[in-house]
């Protein structure tokens, strides 16, 4: 897509934007932005980007005569006709010259307040903002070749030196428009155009600027506002509403004491059946809960076995041991119980007692060596008393339970 294209694609799209988005004024929401042509004279001060010692060298006068339309309460499109004198400077000797030039605007224009703060017909101060291409015509440049015959070889030399020329130019700038009365502004504007490297003659490497300085008046042809359709609709509209509201109330209310009654007595319902789920689920909870507590235990609990009158700790046994270190590690909500027993048909009942607190301290020890804090050890011992394995070499053991 050429820029030709582009730019006739970008107008169509801002102005079907215009059309399908009205904008209500926000002073008086009873008009609503309407689109209307201007008309713009400019007149200041041009500068011509150069090398020149003095500013006040490059500066040349400008005018310009714009025609606008507005189509939308923030964009618009301008085109203009202008220019005047275009200024140029050879460093060395520095000698500066002048050359004229007709100029050809089209552009974007962007009202920023407008955009921000919403459409007001009445606004006393508004920025904006615009952009666009220009084409120039630059003839008359003389002086640039007179000079031009009395320099020397580059770099002095007028390398683009022209007799006349036409330049594709892209362009940007700002401005603010004071409301004077209802169809008339006053405005200042700072804009640039940026040309190809041959505007001014001489060979830089880099874009010359044309910098323009202007104040203006605009002249607005036709009113900036209309009556909004949307507004009477809306007030309409409202006034349809209301009626239709006044008699949906009076039949809502009436509904609204059936059904609350209704609901109270669904909603007393509900509660009670959800209350009772809830205690027979938070049971259930309770009960699988413990189920598996119990469970976890039984699957880990473990019995350490013991030579007969000895109550040393073989290393088969203190695996058992590990295993169950490891496992209250990592389910510290877990705790154990230690019995030790002796076997009824060795030794005296004296002696058993003493054998059986023995083995369930050594386990007890190595369970507090590991890791294990003493508060989740419970110790007893039963001598033979009691023996749980009618083996009777089982009953030299420590039963280690898990709770």
């Amino acid at each position: 897509m050429n820029i030709k294209k582009l730019t006739l694609s970008v107008v169509a799209a801002l102005a079907f934007v215009g059309v399908v988005s009205a904008q209500q004024s926000k002073t008086d929401e009873s008009v609503e932005f309407r689109p209307h042509w201007n008309l713009q004279l400019q007149g200041g001060i041009a500068s011509t980007i150069g090398e020149s010692s003095s500013f006040g060298d490059m500066i040349s006068p400008a005018i310009f005569v714009n025609a606008g339309y507005k189509f939308h309460h923030a964009w618009g499109l301008r085109l203009g006709l202008g220019g005047w004198q275009g200024r140029g400077v050879v460093v060395s000797p520095e000698m500066d010259y002048s050359f004229k030039f007709i100029q050809g605007n089209a552009d974007i224009t962007l009202d920023l307040t407008s955009l921000i703060g919403g459409f007001n017909h009445r606004r006393v101060c508004s920025v904006y903002a615009f952009a666009g291409l220009g084409v120039l015509h630059g003839f008359d440049n003389d002086e640039a070749t007179a000079i031009n015959a009395k320099l020397p070889a580059s770099p002095n030399h007028l390398e683009y030196l022209w007799d006349s020329k036409t330049f594709v130019a892209g362009r940007f700038g700002a401005g603010v428009d004071f409301r004077a009365s209802e169809r008339v502004s006053i405005g200042l504007e700072a804009n640039a155009n940026i040309l190809s490297d041959h505007f001014n003659s001489k060979k830089a490497g880099n874009c010359d600027w044309q910098i323009n300085m202007l104040a203006g008046v605009t002249v607005r042809l036709g009113k900036n506002h209309q009556p909004s359709a949307a507004y009477q609709a809306k007030v309409d509209e409202a006034l349809a509403i209301a009626e239709a509201e006044k008699a949906a109330r009076i039949a809502a209310e009436k509904r609204a004491a059936e059904e609350k009654a209704a609901a109270e007595a669904k909603a007393a319902a509900e509660k009670a059946a959800a209350e009772k789920a809830e205690a027979e689920r938070l049971a259930a909870e309770k009960a699988a809960a413990e189920q598996r507590h119990a469970a976890l235990a039984e699957e880990h609990s473990d019995n350490i076995f013991f030579r007969i009158g000895s109550a040393h700790i073989r290393q088969s046994e203190a695996e058992k041991i590990d295993a169950l270190v490891e496992w209250m590690l990592s389910n510290d909500e877990f705790r154990v119980s230690i019995v030790g027993y002796a076997d009824k048909e060795t030794g005296s009942a004296a002696t058993n007692a003493k054998l059986s607190e023995r083995r369930a301290q050594n386990v007890k020890a190595a369970l507090l060596k590991a890791g294990i804090a003493e508060e989740r050890i419970d110790i007893a011992h039963k001598g033979d008393t009691v023996q749980p394995f009618e083996e009777p070499s089982k009953n030299r053991v420590v039963i280690c339970t898990l709770e």
